[in-house]
């Protein structure tokens, strides 16, 4: 009976840890239906990351967090081929704001989306969480701030014995995701005010 019980153990590590190593995960969101808001606005989207450890070189730009496996190790979670993740968040706003009216451009914008990514991870063993803070402001062509708001969203993750937080990390971020992307401007107020507002 021991040795069934250590068999089990030694598989279940085995199998835990053979799923979260060297893992990825598909930062995935398509946008929603029109929502004409923008009425042809001039826009740009400017996202930078300053998470301390993406600065600091021990994560790379592309993290998102980690799985743990076997006794707890910790296994680093990254974007699908390595993108940073500023880079997925600006081109799926510049998508967002197109299908918002709005006119997406560099040049001589009427407004400037600046969304900073102060933290931005998960952490899972057979249950875990998932988190972001950003600061975001609303700048005019000269400069000015016109708005400046806060996104944070929390979201726990419900795994099973088997498969550990893995399966529920993936049953989840594409809805955390979207609630990151929409909360952005979609459905908020202070941002979305500030970029419709008569320059």
């Amino acid at each position: 009976m021991y040795a069934l019980r250590a068999s089990l153990l030694v598989a279940s590590l085995f199998i835990l840890g053979g799923c979260v190593a060297g893992q990825h995960l598909d930062m995935d969101y398509v946008t929603e239906s029109e929502m004409l808001v923008g009425n042809d606005a001039t826009v740009t989207v400017f996202v930078k990351d300053i998470r301390p450890y993406v600065l600091s070189g021990e994560k790379p730009a592309s993290y998102l967090g980690k799985y743990r496996a076997g006794f707890g190790n910790p296994w680093d979670v990254t974007t699908e081929g390595g993108e940073a993740l500023a880079d997925i968040v600006a081109r799926d706003l510049n998508e967002e704001l197109g299908a918002m009216g709005f006119i997406v451009t560099d040049t001589e914008p009427s407004r400037t989306l600046q969304v900073s990514i102060v933290d931005w991870s998960m952490d899972s063993y057979q249950n875990g969480k998932m988190w972001c803070d950003l600061d975001l402001a609303v700048v005019n062509s000269d400069g000015e701030e016109l708005a400046r708001d806060k996104f944070t969203l929390r979201k726990q993750i419900s795994g099973t014995f088997w498969e550990g937080g893995k399966g529920g990390v993936e049953r989840e971020m594409p809805g955390f995701y979207k609630e990151v992307i929409t909360g952005i401007a979609r459905s908020n107020d202070t941002v979305l005010g500030a970029l419709v507002a008569t320059p």
